[in-house]
Order: structure tokens, then C-alpha cells, then sequence
């Protein structure tokens, strides 16, 4: 989807173009990480350091919970990045492991709704300490 905004925003570099082309429901992680890192690369953008890279993890897997866009059980455990040290919200690593450990052990790995309840109100609270430390 990145690729195809940059397309429609003028970017239209090989690696763009390349990434584009490739189906977001069939491109396997790893080819999409290298096609991505091949745009990055291109376009001349610097790396992010590591705090700010699990930031924007965070508050990415937390948008999509709240609009549903990948599954509890999922968006469960990619919110561990929020305690990368360095993290701003690595204070919430215990509710994290919480619910993960409900999840796996309680659960069976199958979200129930009171999981998904909590972990929608877990995503709200990072949202909104993560917009408040930086407005747009």
C-alpha cells in the first residue's frame, strides 16, 4: 500500500514500481521486507533508530486492532515491540505479556471477546499516550 501512495504521490522509482506491482495479500514477509528495504534504499531515507522503529510498530498494529484490520491473537503479539528498550511505552510490557499469557495459556490461542474487549482498550491507551508524546 506505501508503494502504491508513493505512486500516486509522483515516486515513481524501479523498487517503487517494483513493490507495487506485487499483491499485499500473496508477497511473502521476507520478499516484501527486501522490496521495501530496496525502496528505503533507493529513495535515500535514513534508517530509523530502533525507539522511534517500535513506536510507529506500536501505533501502527495498534490502529489496526481498533479497525480491525488483523486479529487478536495477531495484533496480541506484535504489541510486545512496545517493550524495546528505549520504548516510550515500556511500561505497558506487563499488560502485554498479560493478555498474551491469556491468550496462550487460558485461552488456547483463540481470542475470546473479553480479550478482545481488553486488548481494544490496551490499543486505545497506547494511541493516545503515543499522540499525546507527539502531536501532529
Amino acid at each position: 500500500m506505501l508503494a502504491c501512495d508513493l505512486l500516486v504521490a509522483g515516486v515513481d522509482s524501479d523498487a517503487v514500481v517494483a513493490l507495487a506491482a506485487e499483491s499485499a495479500r500473496t508477497l511473502p514477509a521476507y520478499e516484501a521486507n527486501v522490496r521495501l528495504a530496496a525502496v528505503i534504499g533507493e529513495l535515500g531515507l535514513p534508517e530509523l533508530d530502533l525507539p522511534t522503529a517500535a513506536t510507529l510498530i506500536a501505533l501502527d498494529t495498534c490502529e489496526r486492532i481498533l479497525d480491525r484490520s488483523i486479529s487478536a491473537e495477531v495484533g496480541t503479539h506484535r504489541l510486545y515491540v512496545v517493550g524495546h528498550e528505549g520504548s516510550p511505552i515500556d511500561d505497558l510490557l506487563p499488560a502485554v505479556a498479560a493478555l498474551a499469557a491469556h491468550l496462550e495459556d487460558d485461552l488456547g490461542g483463540r481470542a475470546d471477546d473479553d480479550l478482545r474487549a481488553r486488548l481494544v482498550a490496551l490499543a486505545r491507551t497506547i494511541v493516545d499516550r503515543l499522540r499525546a508524546q507527539h502531536p501532529a
